[in-house]
């Protein structure tokens, strides 16, 4: 493999980190229910997420290639035909919007609670960032990650670090309520399912623009190995903190502030740039959905209504959205992943 490879590779793999990780991950609220309540299956059960964002990541990244794709509305048309593929894709558009409206929720409660900043001057910027962003294309996006991923990478394994290293807090494994032995596989499924069904959007049209198969098999495996990292980081931190943590809304900002001001400040920092980089793929995916890559002018003019229209359903508020909409987003992604993984040998001849 040569360095140009190589460093295509690491970009794809931060662009992938970038689009699953979000608000519910740097908080530590996707973790805790998904992994953490599940005592000493939570680890089997990250292990299992992480095959699964390997496999099927790299699944969606080739199919991308295979197909040139411009949008994952080729993707769906590939593998549906195009009656079935017009309902997935309106699915699809809904949960990105209503995902993209608590992102940019999440930012102004960061803004407010963090900063002592205007709830509205936090997403005001922050659409503003995102404009910047996305009128670079997949370049500007996959360069931003370039920049966001690895000090999430760092401030997810310095908590970790300090939390291995506090004796007075050791890993508590008991469950939350009484596990059934199978839970670890169903939660670590599902976690894929809704993260991957999120991560298509951006996956597939990246897929598309890079020609090296190399590239985009190493940047997948190095993108789920690094989402396991950090799940396991993560994980390991709020156990050791448990029950106790659970009355917190944002488990990793309390462990962050149990350390020093400038580890809650990095904390800060990298709940930011996680909203930041899924925001920017969100609106990306729907975008290229919704507006042809041949008039670069009417994408920006869609790119601005998107977020305007973001702007007024987020005054609903973050937790809102989250426990209302993202259980349903979860169940109907992890049908869409049985579907993508089912052969589908005559649509394919």
């Amino acid at each position: 493999m040569t360095r140009t490879e190589l460093r295509l590779a690491l970009q794809i793999a931060f662009t992938y980190i970038g689009t699953v990780v979000g608000a519910g991950f740097a908080s530590g609220q996707e973790i805790l229910q998904f992994f953490t309540m599940l005592g000493p299956y939570a680890y089997p059960g990250i292990l299992l997420a992480t095959f699964m964002f390997a496999w099927v990541g790299i699944k969606i990244l080739l199919l991308g290639r295979k197909l040139e794709a411009q949008s994952y509305r080729d993707l769906t048309a590939y593998l549906f035909g195009h009656k079935i593929a017009g309902a997935i894709d309106t699915f699809m558009m809904v949960m990105l919007f209503f995902v993209t409206v608590a992102m940019l929720a999440g930012v102004g409660a960061l803004f407010e609670e963090q900063l002592q900043l205007s709830f509205q001057i936090g997403v005001i910027l922050t659409m503003v960032l995102t404009f910047l962003t996305i009128l670079r294309g997949m370049k500007g996006i996959m360069v931003a990650n370039s920049i966001i991923v690895p000090i999430m990478l760092v401030v997810v394994l310095t908590i970790f670090t300090k939390s291995f290293l506090q004796t007075d807090h050791l890993p508590n494994l008991t469950p939350l309520h009484d596990v059934q032995p199978w839970k670890w596989i169903t939660s670590g499924i599902s976690y894929a399912a809704l993260n991957l069904g999120l991560a298509v959007s951006v996956l597939v049209p990246l897929g598309g623009e890079i020609k090296s198969t190399r590239a985009l098999k190493l940047g997948g495996l190095i993108g789920a190995l690094g989402l396991g990292v950090m799940l396991l980081g993560a994980q390991y931190a709020m156990s050791t903190r448990m029950p106790g943590i659970l009355e917190y809304e944002v488990p990793m900002g309390f462990l962050s502030s149990t350390f020093n001001p400038l580890m809650q400040g990095l904390f800060t920092v990298a709940l930011f740039g996680e909203i930041y980089s899924t925001l920017i793929a969100n609106v990306y995916g729907l975008g290229s959905q919704l507006a042809s890559p041949r008039r670069p002018v009417q994408g920006y003019l869609v790119t601005v209504l998107i977020l305007t229209a973001a702007f007024f359903v987020a005054q609903v508020g973050f937790s809102n959205i989250v426990q209302y909409l993202y259980p349903i987003f979860g169940n109907l992604s992890f049908l869409l992943l049985l579907v993508l993984l089912w052969p589908r040998v005559k649509l394919k001849n």
